[in-house]
């Protein structure tokens, strides 16, 4: 009987500390869009829905789990006639329980996170189980840091499955890294998208000087500066049907000014607002220069941005 009752108490410990390997290596975000297909997925993700409440299950499963072994192990050799037998039961179990209960399961779900879909069903039901206690604590911790920890993770496991996806074919390879840079640039400005080649056009300046000045620029694109604020964009193709002493102004679209410490996302977010595809960036005693949307978009699919 408590033999049997220590190798349960041994596979349970084993599960729980292999568990909390496994939640902190599988991506949520794939296990979702699993869900919506299989049965097991789909219990698993509402297991760990809540992180807080499922660490907390796993704990308090290893603690009981550890207890009833030491308990186990006392009994044991009692039966056997030793003295000292919770002395014993330590020391016997001791490596056991740190090569069965701790090593063994936590380096099996390293090597490979979803083997925690294999248990989905005996954690579903020790959360289950679980709940009067688990539950308040996860309130507790939920007002503690406000969710700022699972968002953390769910960042994390967002990025792990953008580098996961680069191993797909080798166009989605290209838009997941760009994925990648525009999140890890996060907190690095827009200085390194900015451009510098277009050249500069002032308002009294004729079309067709324009158009002279903009044929050496790549994309036919020029800045029109006035006396004060962000210049204009100006487009060759808006020069097309103009005659050539026309003014420049007119033909041009006006800039938004942007800070070079935003994000990229904050940038995008800004030219989505005003209908722009470009922005004047300038700070004091900083170089000023253009951000070109489509510029940006080109430099993180590159290889090299």
């Amino acid at each position: 009987m408590w033999w049997l009752i220590l190798l349960i108490a041994l596979l349970a410990s084993s599960l729980f500390a292999g568990s909390e390997m496994g939640y902190y290596g599988i991506n949520a975000l794939r296990l979702k869009h699993e869900a919506l297909t299989s049965r097991n997925s789909a219990l698993l993700a509402k297991t760990i829905r809540q992180p807080s409440a499922f660490l907390a299950t796993l704990l308090i499963g290893n603690n009981i789990a550890n207890d009833l072994a030491v308990h186990a192990a006392v009994m044991l050799f009692a039966a056997s006639g030793f003295s000292n037998n919770e002395m014993l039961a330590t020391f016997a179990l001791t490596p056991v329980i740190f090569l069965v209960g701790e090593m063994w399961p936590k380096q099996l779900m390293l090597a490979n996170p979803n083997r925690l879909l294999w248990f989905s069903l005996p954690l579903a039901l020790c959360r289950l189980v679980f709940w009067p206690i688990t539950q308040p604590i996860a309130l507790l911790v939920s007002k503690l840091d406000a969710g700022i920890g699972d968002s953390i993770i769910l960042r994390n496991q967002f990025v792990s499955l953008l580098h996961d996806s680069q191993q797909q074919a080798s166009g989605e390879a290209q838009v997941m890294s760009a994925a990648i840079r525009a999140i890890e640039s996060k907190g690095q400005g827009l200085r390194q998208y900015l451009r510098y080649d277009v050249p500069h056009l002032q308002a009294d300046e004729s079309a067709h000087a324009a158009q002279q000045q903009m044929a050496d620029c790549i994309d036919a694109k020029g800045l029109v500066f006035r006396g004060q604020g962000p210049p204009s964009i100006l487009f060759a193709s808006c020069l097309v049907d103009a005659p050539l002493d026309s003014a420049l102004l007119p033909l041009s679209v006006p800039l938004i000014s942007l800070s070079p410490s935003i994000d990229l996302a904050d940038a995008v977010r800004h030219l989505q607002i005003y209908g722009l595809s470009h922005a004047w960036v300038e700070e004091k005693e900083e170089r000023a220069g253009l951000f070109d949307l489509e510029y940006a978009l080109a430099s993180l699919l590159s290889t090299r941005p």
